[in-house]
């Protein structure tokens, strides 16, 4: 450091460390804290790189604040908790075999799945009130697919509501009580606009109706199990049908996933849920009350 009068203090100067080049035959070691610059034109394009994937990150996670329907569509629950959802859809009149199987499966490996049936394929009928039960009896959920298989887009608000009323009635008419249907999955996992309502609509439908939330999922590999056990991670909601291809592969699926200590739960388990309510008064349907 300049002393008085301009003229260089030795003693300042002493306690300044000065980076130099090693000598020629005599090993050189850098002072700690000291980066060669010789080093950075390596390091740059790692560091380069690094700084367009946070930025891509940062963008991503704005996107998805900016989305309206980030909080409305679940794809998959807590990324930190080995806990998956398996899920069956359709739930056809002639698939009542494979629902009972798929009950089976979870009663003789102690897990859980979440079915979302519809309703005018005729698996609700009241005939069927022993094996909806049995799927209670056996730990699982029972959700909805609405009352047809239709796009959403594509029906009036007063149909699509009134669609999610008549499921709910047809549960409890089969089942002969109460029971709660607290989780949507839309025919074709879609809440695209459609002929008929926009994709706000829809979900100023839903909301109305009382879900909160629609199910997607993030894994519907129904064929390659070791691709299938590569997709799936903490959290994921799992996409199968009721039919003999996806039991068959649940069979074969289900201990695997178990050797891997994943916990299969329930929709409601997944994220933190009670399971739902039953008792009291048969819910009955009415073109009134949403008008």
């Amino acid at each position: 450091m300049p002393g008085k009068g301009g003229i260089l203090d030795i003693r300042s100067a002493e306690s300044i460390e000065y980076p130099c080049p090693p000598r020629p035959g005599r090993q050189h070691t850098e002072k700690k804290g000291f980066i060669p610059m010789k080093l950075f034109p390596k390091k740059i394009p790692a560091l380069l790189a690094a700084l367009a994937l946070l930025a891509a990150a940062c963008c991503a996670v704005a996107e998805e604040a900016e989305d309206p329907l980030a909080p409305f569509v679940l794809h998959h629950g807590d990324r930190t908790v080995p806990k998956i959802a398996i899920t069956v859809d359709d739930c056809y009149e002639s698939a009542t075999e494979w629902i009972l199987k798929d009950a089976e499966l979870c009663r003789r490996y102690d897990v859980a799945m979440t079915f979302f049936p519809v309703v005018y394929t005729g698996c609700l009928d009241e005939k069927y009130r022993d094996l909806w039960q049995e799927v209670l009896d056996s730990g699982c959920e029972i959700g909805t697919h609405s009352n047809r298989h239709l796009k959403l887009g594509n029906r009036s608000r007063i149909g699509l509501i009134g669609g999610l009323e008549r499921a709910q009635e047809a549960l409890d008419r089969t089942l002969g009580y109460h029971y709660e249907i607290r989780w949507f999955r839309p025919p074709y996992g879609s809440i695209d606009g459609g002929s008929k309502l926009t994709k706000q609509q829809v979900i100023d439908a839903v909301q109305t109706y009382g879900f909160d939330h629609v199910v997607h999922w993030d894994v519907s590999e129904t064929i390659d199990l070791e691709k299938a056990l590569k997709d799936i991670q903490n959290g994921s909601i799992l996409l199968f049908h009721a039919k003999k291809k996806d039991t068959l592969f649940l069979e074969k699926l289900i201990p695997e996933l178990l050797d891997r200590d994943f916990e299969l739960v329930t929709m409601s388990e997944l994220f933190g849920f009670d399971p739902p309510e039953t008792g009291g008064e048969l819910y009955i349907y009415s073109d009134e009350v949403f008008q």
